[in-house]
């Protein structure tokens, strides 16, 4: 059985928040993906984040799958408060050729 509550990056959790989940559902991926994304992608930010926001493409023949994350802190009915990585978009561009 696999848990999502083991999917890991800088040591904190990715969630992801529905919409971004909506996506990584159309396109047919998980968070594993996702991570793989983050740790070997490349930066692709066209403007400048906040310093909490990580925004990471990968390409994958004629298509760049794109991951943006924010650090955000969570807290429970507990009062217990955990820092997580929420998914908040994941989608995906496809290259023709002529046209870049």
């Amino acid at each position: 059985m696999i848990l999502l509550f083991e999917i890991k990056f800088q040591g904190l959790r990715i969630e992801p928040t529905l919409s971004a989940g909506r996506e990584l559902i159309k396109e047919g991926k998980d968070l594993y993906y996702v991570l793989e994304i983050l740790k070997n992608g490349y930066d692709s930010s066209a403007s400048k984040r906040k310093p909490n926001i990580i925004e990471r493409s990968m390409n994958k023949g004629n298509k760049e799958y794109k991951a943006v994350v924010a650090k955000t802190d969570v807290k429970y009915p507990d009062g217990y408060i955990e820092s997580i990585w929420r998914l908040i978009h994941f989608g995906k561009i496809t290259y023709k050729k002529g046209r870049r």
